[in-house]
């Protein structure tokens, strides 16, 4: 089964996504970017799906300490945030992300979210 590392602090959209992935995916949570550089780097995940706003750590900084680890698990990053804007983009720019994305809510366009970076 694939698995999924969600990294978000905030319990209820970790819910939306194990809610909805569930079914297919094996899921992983952490609900701080603390450790989740090396987590990642060190983990077998086909995709690991990270909030960027955060306490202490942030989705910005856990993309940095795992460019500096590993650059290659960045592949597997797709950063969802409900800040998507131009300022995020520029900020992780040249970073070999697997995506940007607004964070979506509901299950069906999770499902067809995570279904187009794991084709």
């Amino acid at each position: 089964m694939r698995r999924i590392l969600i990294i978000d602090d905030d319990p209820v959209n970790r819910e939306i996504f194990r809610w909805a992935l569930s079914a297919e995916f094996e899921i992983h949570e952490m609900k701080s970017g603390i450790g989740a550089a090396d987590r990642i780097s060190g983990g077998d995940y086909d995709l690991v799906l990270l909030d960027l706003m955060m306490p202490i750590v942030d989705g910005a900084e856990v993309v940095r300490d795992l460019a500096d680890i590993n650059l290659g698990a960045l592949a597997r990053v797709l950063v969802v945030t409900a800040a998507l804007n131009t300022n995020v983009t520029e900020q992780l720019n040249g970073f070999p992300l697997a995506g940007i994305e607004a964070r979506p809510y509901d299950p069906d366009e999770i499902k067809i979210l995570v279904g187009r970076f794991l084709q």
